[in-house]
């Protein structure tokens, strides 16, 4: 599992542990749990409008941990 943050347009953070982010062609922001057999799980979906950003925990160049900033536009999907 990563670690995803969202940036709500509302003006409040939050962390969601989750297997996969993506923006889908519904205009959703979904964060799902995909076990190893079967469907994945969305775990949460936001209207696209509803968030201003989302980043993913990576690790860093030169060590240490940050955030990835995922595309703010079209289709996409982190894992």
């Amino acid at each position: 599992m990563a670690l995803f943050m969202l940036q709500l347009a509302c003006g409040e953070d939050t962390v969601i542990e989750a297997d996969a982010a993506g923006c889908t062609a519904e205009g959703e922001i979904v964060l799902e749990s995909t076990g190893q057999y079967g469907p994945a799980v969305r775990l949460k979906t936001y209207p696209v409008e509803a968030v201003t950003a989302v980043f993913r925990q990576a690790p860093m160049d030169g060590g240490g941990y940050g955030w990835l900033p995922q595309p703010t536009t079209g289709i996409w999907w982190c894992y």
